[in-house]
């Protein structure tokens, strides 16, 4: 949970919540754009996300009052916004296209052919601890190593130092993707004393050496994975920021033999521009007929299978690489006598994370007598969803499947959602609160001009003056007044203009 002060209490949120703040935001500028509501999203993600973080955007989009209508893997989006790009190009033969996805916290890379009707997806490589922010950590660190030897002062347990230099490491990276060198500096970084110092690009390809090899062995994996080898490959496109590295675009321009690397899309809006298009596609905009036939057929990203008993041996159910919607169904039996419910323990298993589903219901018999058909699924969203059966009872009763540790129940997502828009009316008050309060403040202020500028009275101007005085005074010891006591000022306010006015 993260803990933060609101009102002067302490508040929990959820990762979820926080996600929910977040598609919010996006929610209401879409509208603002848009002019209507919006209830419908479709949501990228990294293609190496776990069904337990796929799950938590779901509920967040809930949270959020959005309707999920699909969670897109973001190298697949990418995909889809260059066959929009392409499609009147696009002839009967297929084309073989790599997606390069090197964002801020991760990489996928993917391998998609891409037909005038079908966008299939042969394979998906994921890395989530390989991204533009492991690039800012290496020359952090380095600068960090560079101010003890220079200042003989250790800032590498000082957040707020860290902070302000990981701000600066940021924008020389980005500075040395188009300039050779670049210079490092932050005012005051520990206790008054300043820090300045240079990097040359050379010098940071050589600290992100092992990065780069990381980002090359994704590649290979995925080509792997896809049974193809480079020459197979027709175009490599980068989405993604931290594509624009140079030293990274050279690697990967070597790796496919000095082919050249497509950098029509901006790296940037690619994955979002994909989305854009794939919800248009579900409401059924076809965009004049440009995605009447268009078929899209993704793949899971991790391996699913079943713990042995011991532990010992890993039943892959659903292999990687699998189309989705993919199922599977397994037969299993009871260990000891007269069970009515077991737990079944599933993996990812490339990253060897537990999920344990509890099925109850099971009519109590002797061991191994009760015969229970289990079906896994994978959905479009890439997320697991299990069903079983006593096929050992005639009636065919259908088990109850819980997943432990699930995450938030229907109760915590109403609680949630309850919440949110709670927060929400309490924004919008604030809002109309900061907007009351400086509209008072603008009629104080231009009633002090009016009494200084316009002809009359010296009595008259007084009395203009004093009472702007007074609800400038009024307004900086009540930051937190009611609309009513604010409307009230200026009601007053508006009347001691008229009626000076009328004089």
């Amino acid at each position: 949970m993260v803990s933060v002060q609101y009102k002067g209490e302490d508040q929990h949120f959820s990762p979820e919540e926080i996600a929910a703040m977040v598609l919010t935001k996006m929610k209401e500028i879409a509208e603002a754009h848009l002019g209507c509501k919006v209830t419908k999203a479709v949501i990228s993600v990294p293609a190496c996300f776990s069904d337990s973080q796929r799950k938590a955007i779901k509920d967040a989009g809930e949270i959020a009052g959005l309707n999920v209508m699909q969670l897109l893997n973001e190298p697949t989006a990418a995909a889809i916004a260059y066959y929009y790009h392409k499609v009147d190009t696009l002839g009967p033969d297929k084309r073989t296209v790599l997606i390069f996805d090197l964002g801020g916290g991760n990489l996928d890379v993917s391998i998609v052919t891409v037909r005038k009707s079908a966008l299939k997806v042969l394979a998906v490589v994921g890395d989530s601890n390989l991204g533009g922010e492991d690039f800012d950590n290496n020359l952090v660190c380095f600068f960090v190593e560079k101010f003890m030897k220079e200042k003989n002062r250790d800032i590498s347990n000082k957040p707020r130092s860290l902070r302000r230099l990981r701000a600066a490491c940021e924008k020389a990276k980005r500075v040395l993707s188009t300039n050779a060198q670049t210079v490092v500096e932050v005012d005051a970084l520990d206790e008054g004393i300043d820090f300045r110092s240079s990097i040359t690009r050379e010098a940071f390809e050589e600290l992100n050496k092992r990065l780069f090899q990381r980002s090359l062995c994704c590649v290979e994996g995925c080509l792997e994975d896809a049974k193809m080898d480079r020459t197979s490959i027709n175009e490599v496109i980068l989405v993604g920021g931290s594509t624009r590295i140079p030293k990274l675009q050279q690697l990967l321009q070597d790796f496919f033999n000095r082919k050249e690397l497509c950098k029509s899309m901006n790296a940037d809006e690619a994955v979002a521009y994909g989305a854009a298009v794939r919800a248009a596609m579900l409401i059924g905009d076809t965009n004049k007929g440009k995605f009447n036939k268009l078929k899209i057929e993704d793949v899971t990203s991790l391996s699913v299978g079943q713990e042995s008993k011991n532990g010992a041996i890993m039943n892959v159910l659903i292999p990687k690489n699998t189309p989705i919607p993919a199922k599977r169904e397994l037969l299993i039996t009871t260990c000891s006598d007269n069970l009515s419910s077991i737990s079944i323990e599933v993996q990812e298993c490339e990253l060897a994370l537990p999920m344990v589903f509890i099925l109850s219901g099971i009519t109590p018999k002797p061991r191994s007598n009760s015969r229970i058909n289990v079906s896994f699924e994978v959905d479009d969203n890439g997320i697991l969803n299990l069903t079983a059966k006593d096929i050992s009872t005639r009636d065919k009763n259908q088990i109850v499947v819980s997943k432990k540790n699930d995450g938030l129940t229907p109760k915590d997502i109403k609680k949630m959602v309850e919440a949110a828009a709670r927060f929400k009316a309490e924004d919008e008050e604030h809002k109309a609160r900061a907007a009351a309060l400086n509209s008072l403040e603008n009629i104080a202020y231009k009633m002090k001009a009016t009494a200084r500028d316009q002809k009359g009275s010296a009595s008259e101007k007084k009395r203009m003056d004093k009472a702007a005085d007074e609800a400038i005074a009024w307004l900086e010891t009540n930051h937190h007044a009611k609309i009513e006591e604010i409307d009230a000022w200026k009601k007053k306010l508006e009347s001691i203009k008229s009626q000076v006015a009328s004089l």
